[in-house]
């Protein structure tokens, strides 16, 4: 009887084992994962790779196309492209981009994609950036309406005391 119970017992671990390792392994380990993709959808994924090819180029026409008329009724473009270089100014060029999370969310106005990346910059520093788009239900293209760019907690500078082996 007590031998049966240990069986019971450790006849799920190998099951449980196996399970942990696939979860571990689809986290991943680098600052380009993704981390929590509730809700993916490539076109919207493409438009937001659009904007950021375009900051990355420093192409201020296609930037500012990125955009819906909603986004510029409290700010001017010229506004809007002095805050992005500013910024780019601080950080360094941008080298990478990397979707962080994303979600949707379905309202009376139509459905709304929240998306979060990270961009590095040069010397490791980051942005934090939140775009959010719209499908109208009163139809239409998908419109980038909502930007918010905000310092990275995390960066990593010269003085912090990094060692790369641990």
């Amino acid at each position: 009887m007590f031998l049966s119970h240990i069986n019971k017992e450790y006849r799920w671990r190998p099951l449980f084992s196996l399970l942990m390792l696939l979860t571990l392994t689809a986290c991943g380990e680098g600052g380009g994962e993704r981390t929590l993709n509730v809700s993916t959808n490539p076109a919207i994924e493409a438009l937001a790779g659009k904007l950021f090819d375009a900051i990355q180029k420093g192409n201020d026409e296609e930037i500012i196309q990125q955009y819906n008329e909603v986004f510029f009724a409290k700010r001017s473009p010229k506004q809007w492209l002095d805050n992005i270089k500013a910024l780019i100014a601080e950080r360094g060029p941008m080298r990478a981009y990397h979707l962080r999370r994303s979600q949707a969310d379905t309202r009376f106005s139509g459905k709304f994609y929240m998306l979060e990346y990270e961009t590095v910059h040069t010397g490791n520093k980051r942005l934090h950036h939140v775009l959010t788009f719209v499908l109208p239900v009163t139809g239409g293209d998908i419109q980038l309406n909502g930007h918010k760019i905000t310092p990275w907690e995390t960066d990593v500078t010269e003085n912090d005391n990094v060692n790369p082996e641990q």
